[in-house]
């Protein structure tokens, strides 16, 4: 499930109401964070349990303060609400790959 998310109250509400989710926070501008959505989301889509959440900075500028984002594209992993893992700018896909997997695991 891929959720657009447009004010800071709906990104906590999003990552407090669902046990395990991943954050894509990305701009309009930006063709790395356009690239790297479909392999989120392919990703996220092997994991039943797991929420994808997705905010474009260009339109929720406060996100950058909220989360301390200093570059996009930046993707997150939250269990129970917090964070647990986050890369920026530059996406390893099969490092971020391993750390969700090692999450989703310990919440069977």
């Amino acid at each position: 499930m891929t959720r657009t998310l447009t004010t800071i109250e709906s990104f906590h509400a999003f990552v407090n109401n669902h046990k395990l989710v991943v954050i894509h926070v990305m701009r309009d501008n930006c063709s790395v964070c356009h690239a790297v959505l479909p392999q989120i989301e392919g990703l996220v889509g092997e994991y039943p349990n797991v929420s994808l959440g997705v905010i474009n900075q260009s339109n929720l500028e406060a996100i950058a303060g909220e989360l301390s984002i200093f570059t996009v594209p930046v993707d997150l992993i939250y269990l129970d609400g917090k964070e647990m893992h986050r890369q920026g700018r530059f996406i390893d896909m099969q490092r971020f790959e391993h750390q969700l997997n090692l999450m989703y695991q310990s919440i069977d």
